[in-house]
């Protein structure tokens, strides 16, 4: 888990987006112009970021260009397949998770939906 894991796809309810094979897939073909809309506004807003988890259990959410984004602690849930983060704050998330094909997928709980967010190793 520990290392520097950069954003490369994103799913919601709409839309599937893979920055590295350069593929989409619309889940709602009525929303296809806003789901082409987002993939525009994606290339600064969500592939830019990077989850950075450490060896002392501090995790830092950073975006290449605004810098940081949020930090806090972090511990792994093997048994129950959960990413536990209480951020600087002390508010504490849980994040169901996936190892596939060297892909750390993230899950994350909107207020209507939810993100997927894939993670791809950058480095050590």
């Amino acid at each position: 888990m520990t290392g520097n894991w950069k954003v490369i796809s994103y799913e919601d309810d709409i839309v599937y987006y893979n920055k590295i094979t350069d593929s989409i897939s619309y889940k709602n073909s009525s929303r296809k112009e806003e789901a082409n809309n987002f993939i525009k506004t994606s290339e600064f807003l969500i592939f830019p970021i990077t989850y950075i988890f450490d060896n002392n259990a501090n995790i830092i959410v950073n975006h290449e260009t605004m810098g940081k984004i949020t930090s806090g602690k972090f511990e792994v849930d093997k048994t129950n397949k959960k990413i536990i983060i209480i951020d600087e704050k002390g508010i504490k998330d849980e994040f169901p998770y996936i190892f596939s094909n060297e892909t750390l997928f993230l899950e994350m709980k909107m207020g209507i939906g939810y993100i997927k967010m894939g993670l791809m190793k950058s480095s050590n």
